[in-house]
């Protein structure tokens, strides 16, 4: 057990996550920072949350069914999440090189991004919700957890430790920005901002890259 939550807090980690991270210096230097940001991280946190729960224990059964009659299907998928990572860190790092990726978030987040408290909160779940499905490698570690049939609470908390793993950045975030002294606010933010346009499109690559490769071998 102590093994599996391990390895979801490592694939959380792995979920990074730019465009959240990128909300975060827009959302404090907004009125209200703490609080408009962890509204944002709790609607992010909360559809974590009740996605794994859905695919693990939901879609996660379906796919067992399926898989019971066709063995083939569970390695076909890693298989095929694999190649989309390769895919995804060969687009990244080409955009990176011919200098057609940026970090900033679209003008359409940012407006949302000043929206009110429910607005703000649906916008940080929606978001979460959209990358969720689109990630492959958190599809499936979620149909895995779904395969070993755990209770409901054992499920949740090992749902929640993958959640909050994935957040961590983003937390980390606001927690430098609180700890910092009131005169080096603005400064820990560009800090933030430059290590995130210097390697947040680097991470996303060599994770893609690598987790790309470790379902590919799990998968042959």
């Amino acid at each position: 057990m102590f093994g599996l939550f391990v390895s979801l807090a490592l694939l959380g980690l792995s979920a990074i996550d730019p465009i959240g991270i990128a909300a975060m210096p827009i959302l404090l230097l907004q009125k209200k920072p703490f609080m408009r940001s962890f509204i944002f991280l709790g609607g992010s946190f909360v559809s974590l949350t009740v996605m794994g729960f859905l695919f693990a224990r939901g879609f996660g059964a379906i796919f067992l069914s399926f898989e019971n009659s066709h063995t083939w299907f569970m390695p076909s998928m890693e298989a095929i999440a694999g190649l989309v990572l390769l895919d995804i860190a060969g687009i990244v790092f080409w955009r990176m090189k011919s200098g057609k990726l940026s970090v900033e978030p679209s003008s359409a987040v940012t407006k949302r991004l000043q929206l009110g408290g429910w607005q703000l909160l649906m916008l940080g779940a929606l978001l979460v919700a959209v990358q969720s499905i689109l990630d492959v490698v958190f599809v499936i570690a979620m149909i895995r957890v779904g395969r070993l049939h755990l209770p409901t609470l054992a499920l949740l908390a090992a749902i929640v430790t993958y959640a909050i793993a994935a957040l961590v950045l983003q937390f980390a975030i606001v927690a430098a920005y609180r700890l910092a002294p009131p005169n080096q606010r603005a400064k820990t933010l560009d800090r933030v901002h430059v290590l995130l346009v210097r390697y947040a499109d680097k991470a996303l690559v060599g994770v893609s890259f690598l987790l790309g490769c470790a379902l590919l071998v799990i998968a042959a």
